[in-house]
């Protein structure tokens, strides 16, 4: 009885471990045709299976480039770090602060806006945010909250 448990087990972790390598091997294909490589590939893989919301790949002052979940909006996220959508043109969201007492409304300029890029597949999506901020600065946030 208690072989027949354990190889079980095994194949049962025989399966997973070829399952990851598979999965691996996939994510990285996508990288590589987007432009990135083996440096993005564990924090690639945290997103496809929901343990980050996204990171950073390249940044400058007013714009960041991260990867994050294929079909993610971040309204939710957003939303719990204070801020709203202002206004939505296809791919594009536009973001301002929610401001205590005042009615949410469309105002010029917005404190940033998110693109959802071309380059997407079944494990993650690139996207643009453009504005002083990096999706981990609404991570961390949402993080700190869990946490207190």
């Amino acid at each position: 009885m208690k072989a027949t448990i354990k190889k079980a087990v095994k194949a049962g972790l025989i399966v997973l471990v070829i399952f990851f390598i598979i999965t691996e091997g996939c994510i990285y294909s996508y990288l590589k045709l987007y432009g990135y490589g083996i440096d993005e590939l564990l924090g690639t893989t945290l997103v496809y299976f929901h343990l980050s919301q996204g990171f950073t790949v390249n940044s400058s002052d007013e714009h960041s480039v991260f990867i994050g979940r294929h079909n993610y909006i971040y309204d939710e996220m957003f939303e719990e770090n204070g801020y709203y959508q202002a206004d939505r043109m296809g791919e594009v969201g536009f973001y301002n602060k929610a401001v205590e007492g005042e009615e949410k409304k469309w105002v010029q300029p917005f404190d940033f806006n998110i693109i959802s890029t071309s380059n997407w597949c079944h494990w993650f999506r690139v996207y643009e945010l453009r504005g002083e901020y990096k999706i981990e600065d609404f991570e961390m946030n949402l993080n700190k909250e869990v946490w207190e």
